[in-house]
């Protein structure tokens, strides 16, 4: 066996390093696949190909790159890529030194080095060494892409999130599970911001998951304005087979059929969306767009209107929107607008067919603590448990006359609203 090694050291060690790199691009830099993914986009067409032979050494290089990176768009294979172009730069670095009359094993060894500076130094950007906002908004945007809401909450549970695009992610995925107004304060919150946020106040890389947020709930247009702006801040004039598609898939459910084919056909020559836009330039019905253009409204433009006004016009235009309803609530309750919570709460439960959620009853029953008598029948029904609970935070409160209090941070109070509500009334009082 000792023999057998020593023969094939040298493939082992290509091998283990292609396995190496397979398994980072998989598992730790998944997020960054994703990120090379949308911001180059390779088409199979002659008229692409010579656009950008024609712009010199950057069009070259920007070929190259975008027909690398179309591979990225499943994370397999992205990762198989990079693992076998790292072999092969490994391999053309051996056979030069082979050339050159260095045969030594330690000449075998420094051809890695060529294939170390490629994946560490180009594949991994630098920003994503440097900027840890720019890893966390990365990688909580590749999570909402790939719908996996159970990662998503496993994460920002395991870490408080750094930033807002992580808030709103989680926030979303409580949605997509239908536990947002559950589960909301068992989660980091901020402000009304970690639920929707206008454009002008985000980073490029956080229009993309904003957009999939307002898409879903129904904002349409605003889905769209996002999806252009961040089309618009790519680096070097770059085009984006996600940000493309959901310019189509706008223009699509609103209506707009010409301005939609020209994403189309834009779309239709490349390799992993050229069906999806094929199928819909035959005129085959795509079931999500379906469901959108019934419960899309034409009035959802955040320049215009507060978020919540957008939410309270989605919800009225279509009261089966269960997504809008709850971010609806959400939103009252972030911003402690308690007797607006309160009116929604009754207006939702009239016919006995939806029943308030955990967040909710807190909010009601220690609102109603607060402005009525102690033998004042309740405006809805709330659990024993959940009323129990909420009144020894208050009586803790009204005891101690501190808001903070040490015991208020432990189960079950340390996840309830009231205590979040403590929490954003101090950092109000911080702002000048």
């Amino acid at each position: 066996m000792k023999i057998r090694i020593q023969r094939h050291w040298k493939p082992l060690l290509s091998g283990l390093s292609a396995l190496a790199v397979f398994l980072a691009c998989l598992f730790p830099f998944r997020a960054v696949l994703h990120l090379h993914e949308q911001q180059h986009l390779f088409r199979w067409t002659g008229y692409y190909l010579r656009e950008q032979l024609a712009a010199g050494m950057a069009g070259w290089w920007e070929l190259v790159v975008s027909f690398v990176t179309q591979f990225f768009y499943y994370g397999w294979l992205g990762a198989a890529v990079m693992a076998l172009l790292v072999v092969a730069c490994q391999a053309v670095t051996w056979w030069l030194l082979r050339l050159c009359r260095l045969r030594r094993w330690w000449a075998y060894v420094l051809s890695f080095v060529p294939a170390g500076v490629l994946f560490c130094e180009v594949f991994i950007p630098r920003q994503w060494k440097d900027d840890s906002l720019l890893r966390e908004a990365a990688e909580y945007d590749y999570l909402v892409r790939a719908q996996r809401w159970d990662a998503i909450l496993w994460k920002s549970y395991g870490q408080t999130p750094e930033t807002t695009n992580a808030v709103w992610c989680a926030n979303y995925a409580l949605a997509k599970k239908g536990m947002l107004l559950q589960r909301m304060f068992d989660f980091y919150q901020q402000s009304p911001d970690g639920l929707l946020l206008d454009a002008g106040r985000m980073e490029p890389l956080s229009l993309h998951s904003m957009s999939d947020i307002m898409m879903d709930l129904g904002l349409v247009n605003n889905a769209e304005r996002m999806a252009f702006d961040a089309m618009v801040q790519l680096p070097d004039n770059h085009k984006s087979g996600r940000l493309c598609k959901r310019l189509a898939e706008a223009n699509l459910v609103n209506g707009s059929h010409d301005v939609a084919r020209k994403y189309l056909h834009f779309l239709e020559s490349t390799l992993f969306y050229g069906r999806w836009a094929r199928e819909r330039l035959r005129g085959k019905p795509d079931e999500r767009l379906e469901e959108l253009k019934r419960l899309r409204t034409t009035s959802d433009t955040l320049l215009s209107y507060s978020i919540g006004h957008a939410l309270e016009r989605l919800v009225a235009d279509h009261p089966d929107n269960l997504m809008a309803r709850d971010y609806l609530l959400a939103y009252e309750m972030l911003r402690l607008d308690h007797e607006r919570v309160l009116n929604l709460a009754r207006r939702f439960s009239r016919g006995g067919h939806w029943q308030a959620p955990k967040s909710v009853q807190e909010c009601v029953a220690g609102y109603w603590m607060l402005t009525h008598h102690e033998g004042d029948s309740l405006p809805m029904p709330i659990e024993k448990s959940i009323y129990d609970n909420t009144l020894q935070f208050m009586q803790i409160v009204s005891q101690t006359g501190d808001m903070h209090h040490p015991s208020l941070d432990r189960p079950p109070h340390n996840h309830s609203y009231w205590n979040y509500q403590a929490r954003a009334k101090a950092l109000l009082s911080r702002k000048p």
